[in-house]
């Protein structure tokens, strides 16, 4: 059997999601990175993106919003700023925000309101590609 790890998922908005998984795959800040068991203890920062989750055959894919992980040899934890299940994402909510954003970063306002709007347009952009992705996976 393959090797398992603990898998804890904190967001202040929800319940905690903690399961044993053989892979998890997290959108770092510098670019995406895959934890297995017995992983090299390190700790990284997380942008807006997709996690993806590898329990024996089962794929689960989710929106994270930032945050940190913290990996260990036996264990992940990832404190977020949010996420959510492929299933709970709403593709025209997300499409919506992206347009906004797009039509705030148009009007070049300030630099304040220019942050926001890249920030709200990574978030949408990370919740339709994890739409997209679970789409792809289903077929």
């Amino acid at each position: 059997m393959a090797k398992t790890f603990k898998l804890q998922v904190v967001a202040p908005d929800r319940p905690a999601l903690t399961q044993d998984v053989n892979l998890v795959v997290l959108p770092g800040t510098v670019g995406e990175f895959g934890v297995m068991a017995q992983h090299m203890p390190f700790l990284s920062s997380l942008k807006s993106g997709v996690m993806r989750i590898v329990k024996g055959q089962e794929r689960d894919l989710y929106f994270i919003n930032g945050g940190y992980a913290q990996v260990n040899h036996g264990s992940v934890i990832v404190l977020a700023e949010g996420f959510e299940k492929a299933e709970e994402i709403d593709a025209e909510r997300a499409q919506n925000s992206k347009k906004k954003a797009q039509e705030i970063l148009s009007q070049k306002k300030d630099v304040a309101a220019m942050d926001q709007a890249q920030a709200a347009l990574a978030r949408a952009d990370a919740r339709l590609k994890v739409v997209e992705e679970a789409k792809s996976l289903k077929k």
